[in-house]
């Protein structure tokens, strides 16, 4: 009973306080934007990591912040020891970790600070100002590093990268398709360490010398120490520490003759790291890992109650089932998808764990003595780590082995577990009365033989029955209503890809349409800020993707986007819609490639083009004539987007000569919002389009600090003229609208606006 743990409701209000709280007052305080150091930068090094290119040195005391750890890159390998001081001369970049600037996107500025480090940076060169050495910590690098390489030798680079990750904690060599693999299929924890890492390190060793004799004291102290000198090695990530937190509270209870509780010791683990770092308890690590191990200590118990099977396999079943339940709105916050097939997969799976770091531990312990004694555990490591690559990439050939599902509002996870542990609570009283019961006819003497004992017990399986039954209603439904995705009426989204554009709409009747999407400064935009927008909108499926014209600030996103399409857990695409000049392009001839590749059908669309669903209306009104552009821009899509009463005009990269074509047709252009051509350009959105336009709101896409100039003071002061407020990217993050069809509201992802109607 909770009551029973007043520590485990502390840690409860106090991780909700912190939920309450903003985080920023968490951060660590950053210096003024453009300010840098003179005379090199300083500081001591307190971590230094291997990488594939180069190296990573973590330096604390820097006079770049001196509350917090400063992460350098090095291109090559420096010759540093940990607890040395060096200067690292110019050239150099300092940079802020990025906080989010869309839905969806992932947030590094929290995930570095939880690690205490305030700035990344980037440098060539640094020179030694002193060379004391703390050797606790450089020889556990140098044996980090020495058993890394040894990975790699005795398992080669694929399985090596994979069995370094889960015995030392390094993931910076392991491949990406191997990767995605573990973490679509649901067997991402395997490369986390853990508990059963913390059970086999410090716990073996525990029951091993109080096997032999030895005492409480001498047993614990020195299986806690194998336990931190090991975290300490591996990173001490979020799971470690509660490990480790929740073994030394295990020896410390035998120490002192006490019962173990998980729960309060899981508690106890839970306060004491959120008292170093308060940012965990928005860490998807930290509550993944104490949401999985409150599935085996608080809602399996109650599970086993209600199907008191027999046999090691249906046990396993529902120890997974539990944990999956428990962290499933967990999962799906964080990444928007979630594994059908986990559950049985980890069945596999997670009883030939121990196997496999045993052999791994063998094979990279006997190769200090002799390379050629390893080649037996770690050919039977080499084989776990084949069956578990082979049944991963099983899984994902099954039909809907990855559920894109979105992220659900905070109400949803609030009744979800707030259901859960009623039904929690609700196992246990019964349980208690039907034990209070027995208790109560074995002291009035009553045999087992006495008249009416059958149907008494006969009335208990029903009752049992039905509470099964009931239970298995009430979670079902609690998952059902854990996947409902309400929706909000028609909604456009202007991404903030950098200097690019992106935009995205979504109709009442559920269709989904993107409007380009690439960037010339950001990397990767489609796989790290539009496919996590659309995977975070519940967006399994865009039923059209259009291209304006094929520069590539408009496409390199949409070229990622039908790469991943076909994937397991990617996003799909209806058809790809371009603009007759840009089918003829050799870009727009690879894009159509990639779609027909992705099972997309390819449309080319001109004036006069018409798409249509549930009230919302998206005309094409350029370009309308035959012919090559000489200028891409010139020949950009321009589309007019109607929902009842309201409307918008996307122009791509219109500039004023395509802007006179369009109004020499006159066509009605009047909007409310107005998507600026050419990312505010001077040779766009003139005065005459305003005239004709005369939008409400003006939005504009461009990135910080551009070498473009954009948007151009000449054009800010022309929307002014006209009474156009404006929105920009670089400002306000993603731009999001939502309409009824009469009014419009208006919602930057930074800052927030609602420019009525």
């Amino acid at each position: 009973m909770i009551k029973k743990r007043p520590l485990c409701m502390a840690a409860l209000a106090v991780a909700v306080l912190l939920l309450l709280l903003p985080s920023g007052i968490w951060m660590h305080a950053s210096p003024p934007e453009g300010v840098s150091p003179t005379g090199g930068i300083t500081g001591e090094i307190c971590r230094i990591e291997k990488r594939a290119e180069g190296q990573a040195v973590h330096l604390k005391h820097s006079n770049i912040s001196d509350k917090g750890i400063l992460l350098i890159y090095f291109d090559a390998e420096q010759p540093f020891s940990v607890g040395n001081t060096i200067r690292i001369e110019p050239p150099y970049r300092i940079w802020e970790p990025e906080a989010p600037s869309n839905p969806g996107q992932f947030d590094a500025r929290l995930y570095y600070q939880t690690q205490h480090i305030t700035h990344l940076g980037s440098a060539e060169h640094a020179v030694l100002t002193g060379d004391r050495v703390f050797w606790p910590g450089e020889l556990l690098r140098r044996l980090r590093e020495n058993l890394s390489t040894r990975c790699t030798r005795l398992f080669g680079e694929k399985q090596g990268g994979v069995l370094r990750a889960m015995l030392l904690g390094d993931k910076t060599e392991l491949l990406e398709e191997t990767k995605n693999i573990y973490q679509k299929s649901g067997m991402s924890h395997l490369l986390a360490i853990s508990g059963l890492h913390i059970s086999i390190a410090g716990a073996g060793l525990y029951k091993l010398l109080r096997k032999k004799g030895c005492s409480y004291g001498f047993s614990g102290g020195l299986g806690l120490t194998l336990v931190l000198l090991y975290g300490a090695m591996t990173g001490m990530s979020v799971s470690t520490a509660r490990a480790a937190a929740m073994f030394a509270l295990a020896v410390a209870a035998d120490f002192l003759g006490r019962s173990y509780d998980m729960l309060t010791a899981l508690a106890a683990a839970a306060l004491l790291l959120l008292l170093e770092q308060p940012l965990y308890v928005r860490s998807a690590s930290f509550l993944l890992s104490f949401g999985a191990v409150l599935g085996v200590g608080a809602l399996y118990p109650a599970v086993r109650r209600l199907f008191p099977v027999s046999g090691k396999v249906w046990e396993a079943f529902l120890l997974s089932l539990s944990i999956q339940l428990a962290t499933l709105p967990l999962v799906q916050w964080f990444y928007y998808e979630f594994p059908l097939y986990s559950i049985g997969l980890n069945l596999l799976v997670i009883p030939l764990m121990a196997a496999l770091m045993f052999c791994g531990i063998g094979a990279l312990g006997v190769s200090f003595l002799s390379w050629r004694a390893a080649w037996a555990p770690a050919f039977a490591c080499r084989l776990i780590l084949s069956l578990y690559e082979g049944l991963g990439k099983g899984t994902l050939r099954l039909p809907w082995s990855v559920i894109v599902c979105g992220r659900p509002k905070l109400w949803q996870i609030i009744l979800y577990y707030g259901g859960l542990g009623g039904l929690i609570l609700w196992q246990s009283q019964v349980r208690e009365r039907e034990k209070w019961r027995l208790c109560a006819k074995a002291a009035k003497g009553e045999e087992e033989g006495e008249p009416g004992r059958g149907a008494e017990e006969e009335g208990i399986k029903r009752r049992r029955k039905k509470e099964r039954g009931l239970s298995l209603a009430a979670a079902f439904l609690l998952c059902v209503c854990l996947q409902f995705r309400f929706s909000g009426g028609f909604s456009f989204t202007m991404l903030d890809v950098g200097q690019g554009d992106s935009l995205f709409f979504r109709t009442q009747g559920g269709m989904a349409c993107l409007i380009d999407g690439g960037s010339s400064d950001v990397k990767q935009a489609g796989r790290y800020r539009i496919l996590p927008f659309l995977k975070e909108q519940g967006v399994g499926k865009l039923h059209f993707v259009m291209v304006t014209h094929t520069d590539k600030d408009h496409i390199s996103g949409v070229e990622e986007l039908l790469l991943q399409a076909a994937e397991p857990g990617g996003v799909r695409i209806g058809a790809l819609l371009l603009s007759e000049q840009s089918y003829r392009e050799e870009a727009g001839r690879e894009l159509a490639a990639l779609a027909k590749k992705a099972g997309a059908a390819v449309k080319v669309i001109k004036a006069g083009t018409v798409l249509e669903d549930k009230g919302v209306k998206l005309f094409c009104l350029h370009p309308g004539r035959e012919g090559q552009y000489a200028d891409r821009n010139a020949g950009s899509l321009v589309f007019r987007l109607a929902y009842k009463e309201f409307s918008m005009l996307l122009t791509g990269d219109l500039e004023e000569t395509g802007e006179k074509e369009i109004l020499g047709q006159g066509t009605d252009i009047r909007c409310e919002v107005l998507k600026a051509g050419h990312h505010g350009s001077r040779f766009s959105t003139s005065e005459e389009w305003l005239r004709k336009v005369q939008p409400k709101l003006t939005l504009i896409s461009c990135g910080r600090n551009n070498s473009y100039g954009h948007p151009h003071e000449e054009t800010l002061e022309r929307l002014e003229d006209a009474g156009s407020r404006k929105l920009l990217t670089m400002e306000e993050g993603a731009v999001t609208i939502r309409s009824d069809g009469v009014s419009f509201w208006a919602e930057g992802y930074k800052k927030s606006s609602r420019p009525a109607r």
